[in-house]
């Protein structure tokens, strides 16, 4: 992930995408880290299956190569593979596959990145209105989903965290002739499943659900209606307990009182978790089961952070300056934007 730098790259980018059956709102955010190692994917409408949409987000370490691998080639290997979503078996073999071409690629051959991963494919029953949600987990990240109720929402983990403390994993890990120390699979990784993450994959000659640290996903399906939500998180959101998933729901109802901005809501969710302490790579969406075509924009919108020139600060501004350029902003720009931005809020 990289070492810390002097202050947060608290600059955010906004995404807003919709169809008739979804309505989707995401953030990102570089924060304390050196590199930004997250990726995501909105698709409203899959190639093949085009009443169902995926959602995804990929929480990189060790570089951004897995995570943005993964999240420009898993949703290709479902949509094309899987006559039927729920075909939980293949679905498993599927996702293990896409990170087994990653591991035997010449381009990434010699690489250490991994990543974690979290992803939905929601599917529209034109019938019913219903709305059937296969949610699957490698890692850490979590899906929740906050069902309507008479009075609120009731909040619902479709996610496990994958630990090397967890005795089922632990029993793995060892198996394969690895050890858990300090919490580590053989005292490196935090997770006890990811992509990539190649030396902690041997030997390779084990089936890959069998490696010390395996691609292979939980999965819970569900079903949901109009009135209900998903959020969509890396652990950056919930690091150090800095959001539980009933206070971050309950966070985002509150907010959703005030505007109906998916993403701005997920934007505000960032910046409370920064000022909460969250020093990681922050990423978060939201899916709401409703006509989103208003509110579709192909347009990202990037929000610059306060920028610092004191002694030390090299690294920061180099993260920021990378960080507006992957926008489409020179720092000048940025800055410029900032300004406004403060302007106007005062």
């Amino acid at each position: 992930m990289g070492l810390g730098l002097t202050h947060p790259v608290a600059s955010k980018i906004l995404y807003r995408k919709g169809n008739a059956h979804f309505r989707v709102g995401a953030a990102s955010m570089h924060g304390w880290r050196e590199t930004m190692e997250d990726a995501h994917t909105i698709l409203l409408s899959l190639e093949r299956h085009q009443n169902s949409a995926f959602f995804g987000i990929f929480d990189g370490h060790s570089g951004s190569l897995c995570s943005k691998y993964v999240a420009q080639n898993l949703h290709k290997k479902l949509d094309e593979k899987l006559e039927d979503f729920n075909d939980e078996k293949l679905l498993k073999e599927l996702v293990m596959e896409v990170d087994q071409d990653f591991l035997d690629s010449e381009v990434y051959r010699n690489k250490d990145d991994g990543s974690a991963g979290i992803f939905t494919i929601a599917t529209h029953n034109n019938e019913t209105k219903l709305y059937s949600l296969v949610n699957a987990n490698i890692g850490d990240s979590r899906i929740v989903l906050a069902k309507k109720k008479e009075e609120g929402y009731e909040t619902i983990p479709c996610t496990d965290d994958h630990k090397p403390t967890n005795e089922a994993e632990r029993k793995r890990i060892e198996a394969a002739g690895g050890s858990v120390q300090l919490s580590r699979v053989d005292g490196q990784l935090a997770l006890s499943r990811a992509f990539g993450d190649r030396m902690l994959k041997h030997p390779m000659s084990l089936p890959p659900a069998d490696r010390k640290v395996t691609s292979n996903p939980d999965v819970f399906n569900v079903v949901v209606s109009s009135g209900d939500f998903l959020f969509l998180a890396c652990d950056g959101i919930y690091e150090g307990d800095v959001f539980s998933r009933d206070s971050v729901i309950k966070f985002i109802v509150e907010k959703l009182k005030e505007t109906n901005d998916l993403a701005v809501v997920c934007a505000q969710v960032l910046d409370e978790c920064l000022k909460r302490g969250s020093r990681d790579n922050m990423s978060a969406m939201i899916v709401q089961f409703q006509d989103g075509s208003d509110y579709h924009s192909d347009k990202n919108e990037y929000v610059p952070g306060p920028y610092h020139t004191e002694e030390g600060d090299g690294k920061f501004q180099e993260a920021y300056k990378k960080d507006a350029l992957e926008s489409g902003y020179t720092l000048e720009q940025a800055l410029e934007l900032y300004k406004k931005n403060s302007s106007t809020d005062q």
